[in-house]
């Protein structure tokens, strides 16, 4: 549970390990060639998070909320990665897959602790991407697909799309070749752009009164509407495939 040993543990080590990642001096992290002593504080430091780094990625717990903690911990590591990558892809896999996490067994409506647990994936993945966007543009393809698999499956929530298409924004800004980078934004996008070419989205933007319908905006002069639960419904999924 969210009051557990462990989770209070984690979570009191979550944020002083983001700071001391986040305040190591370059050098003591990358490959350049510096004086005796810091060589000699780098070939101590360096084996020590990379030890740090494997265990994280390479943990799998099963209990929601410590992989809420696995998470905050992955995205700590975007510090680390930015010198050594070699658990970057590994590590954005994991958020990748907790973004389509579910409850286990299955229910008809996510829990609020898988709603936490993905929110907070979206939040750890855009993070990443600000700081390693370079770093991921090797992997654009296998994040192409994934990215399409994922948007095609129906079970993200307009949250999780939006956490997803700025994580891959971030990525598609550090493609140098023009045409990779159109063809990997088109790639991610055709889902999207398929939904707005439909007819029930070009007859709806083709005048102001038909948008203003389209969102409900019309009918909510008659107070019914606004209480009318189908109603809602129908304008709230017409807003997400719009907008």
């Amino acid at each position: 549970t969210m009051r557990a040993t462990a989770c209070l543990q984690l979570e009191g080590a979550t944020q002083p390990l983001d700071n001391i990642l986040h305040g190591l001096p370059q050098w003591s992290i990358d490959d350049g060639n510096y004086d005796e002593k810091r060589n000699r504080i780098r070939s101590i430091v360096r084996p020590l998070l990379s030890e740090v780094a494997n265990m994280i990625v390479s943990w799998n717990p099963n209990d929601i909320w410590l992989k809420f903690r696995r998470t905050l911990l992955l995205e700590a590591l975007k510090h680390y990665w930015k010198y050594e990558p070699s658990t970057l892809p590994t590590g954005v896999d994991s958020l990748l897959l907790y973004l389509s996490a579910t409850d286990n067994p299955p229910k008809e409506r996510h829990s609020e602790d898988i709603i936490g647990l993905r929110k907070k994936c979206g939040v750890s993945l855009v993070a990443v991407s600000k700081v390693v966007p370079d770093l991921l543009v090797p992997w654009l393809s296998q994040l192409s697909g994934r990215a399409k698999t994922l948007l095609t499956s129906g079970g993200l929530s307009p949250v999780n799309e939006m956490h997803l298409y700025e994580f891959l924004s971030s990525v598609a800004t550090a493609v140098e070749n023009p045409v990779d980078r159109s063809n990997f934004v088109a790639d991610v996008l055709a889902s999207s752009i398929q939904s707005l070419e439909s007819p029930n989205i070009q007859n709806a933007i083709q005048s102001t009164e038909g948008l203003l319908s389209f969102m409900g905006i019309t009918q909510a002069i008659n107070p019914v509407c606004v209480t009318d639960r189908d109603f809602v419904k129908k304008v709230n999924t017409d807003f997400v495939i719009l907008f």
